[in-house]
This record gives structure tokens, sequence and C-alpha cells, in this order.
């Protein structure tokens, strides 16, 4: 295997892992539009900085600081049209934003199509240590927090009565949430980073109500589904990155069929809501 191939093997599989246990969370807090949105939000910025020649992380990150305002006028609108509205108009506006930025630039000299699904075969030796940076960071968090954002997920009345500060623990997932999607643009850009999220997580919840189980198998689901999309892309010269978030809902499509025959055709509850312990 090639040195470039064993950069993007090492990238997507901890891009696959992180976003597989974070995701657990972003499931656990029906957090994956918001997800979506931030995916949405941070490709004007990415392409900015594509056309100032700068990292384009640097832009993604300042798009994705600015849609703080964004996504608390999403959840303090009450009404669930509002909701819709807010959020369409949102990732409308940042996709055709992206576009014609895009289209505006002298000769199309940025590849828009890199910023919105990723190039994980020419990510560099930095990129690698930048998301392994990252991930320490993540899973450092998630460790240190882990009873007080389980209590949080299972039973936020609780955590208030308790006296947890309830609201920083919610903003705990977001602003994790905010930085790995940031990190992984050079692998799997802007619009794939809610597959790795998503899909694996959603298929461990469907197979364990326990967190901790849950964040481990869907950290291996994620770099599973990340070795298993670059070996395919490279076999099949296919487009790497959506080949993984590709593998990723075809994981969770199996779970919910395996779960759907387990309860003999009727869905899985919310995970939140089921008998066994969150712990």
């Amino acid at each position: 295997m090639s040195a470039f191939a064993w950069r993007g093997l090492v990238e997507l599989t901890m891009v696959g892992a992180i976003c597989g246990a974070l995701g657990v969370h972003v499931v656990l807090r029906r957090l994956a539009y918001t997800a979506d949105m931030l995916s949405h939000v941070m490709l004007p910025g990415a392409v900015a900085a594509g056309l100032a020649a700068v990292d384009i992380r640097l832009g993604a990150a300042t798009a994705v600081a600015a849609a703080g305002g964004a996504i608390t006028l999403r959840r303090t609108t009450v009404a669930p049209t509002g909701k819709a509205a807010v959020t369409g108009v949102i990732v409308s506006g940042a996709l055709a934003t992206a576009a014609v930025l895009a289209s505006a630039s002298d000769g199309f000299r940025v590849d828009l199509a890199a910023a919105l699904v990723g190039s994980p075969l020419t990510v560099t030796t930095s990129d690698i240590a930048v998301f392994a940076a990252v991930g320490l960071l993540v899973i450092a968090t998630l460790t240190l927090l882990a009873k007080e954002l389980r209590l949080s997920a299972f039973d936020p009345i609780g955590v208030q009565a308790l006296g947890y500060p309830s609201r920083r623990l919610d903003a705990v997932p977001l602003v994790l949430l905010g930085v790995v999607v940031v990190a992984a643009v050079p692998a799997v850009g802007s619009m794939l980073p809610l597959a790795l999220l998503a899909g694996p997580a959603g298929a461990a919840l469907l197979w364990t109500r326990r967190l901790l189980p849950a964040m481990v198998l869907a950290a291996l689901l994620g770099a599973a589904a990340g070795a298993a999309g670059l070996a395919l892309s490279l076999h099949y010269r296919l487009a790497t990155a959506a080949t993984v978030a590709l593998l990723c809902g075809l994981i969770f499509l199996a779970a919910f069929t395996m779960n759907l025959r387990r309860n003999g055709g009727r869905a899985a509850t919310d995970p939140r809501r089921g008998s066994h312990s969150p712990s």
C-alpha cells in the first residue's frame, strides 16, 4: 500500500472511531439536525478559506463559531414550522453561498467537490496529527464527564434537581461536535460527517442500551466503515469518503433490520426510554 493510502487509512479510521463514539451522544440528544446544520454552515467558510489560500479548517471553524447564533435561533423557536423554516433557510443559504463563492472565483480555483466530500487520499501528516489531538480531546472530555453527560442525556430533569449545570452540560456535546466536524473536513468534507456520526451510533444504540458499550461499539463500527470504505474505493475506484458514508448508512440499515426481526416487526423504542440501565 502506498504512503498516501496509509495516511488515508489512518485518518479515516480515526475519524470513524471518534465520530462513532461522539455520535452516541449526538443521537441520544437528538442533535442530528444540528450536526447537519453545522456541516452546511461551515461549507462557505471552507470555500472562502480556499479562495484566500489558507487552511480550509480555519474558514470552517470561523463559520461554525458564527453558527452559534443560528443554532440558538432554531432552538428558541417554539413552533415546529418555525424550526423547519430556520433549518431550511440556513441549509439552502449556506449551499448557495458556497456555490456563488466558488463560481465567482477566478477560473473556479476552489474545488467545491473536495470541500463537500473531502479528499482522504490527500491528507497530510499534519492533518492526521490535528485530528489525533482532537480525538484525544473528545475522548478525554467524554471520559471525565461520563457520569454527568450520561445523566443529562437520560434524565435531564434529574440533573437539574441534583444541582448540575445542565446548560453547560448540554453545551459540551455541541462544542465537541463543532470541533470534530471542522477537524474532519480534509478527510470527509462538510457534507459527510453526519453519516459517520449518526450511522454507527444509531446501529450501536439498536444493539445495546448501555451508554459505554454503545460508544465502544459505535467507535468500532465507525473505524471499520472507514477502513472498509477506503479498501473498496481503492479496489473499485470509487469516491472514498462517499463510500465510507454509504457503508455507515448500510450498517445502520442492517442493525435496524435485525432489530425489527428480533422485535417481531415492531420498531425499536427511544433508547432514552428503554428498560435497560443507562450506565
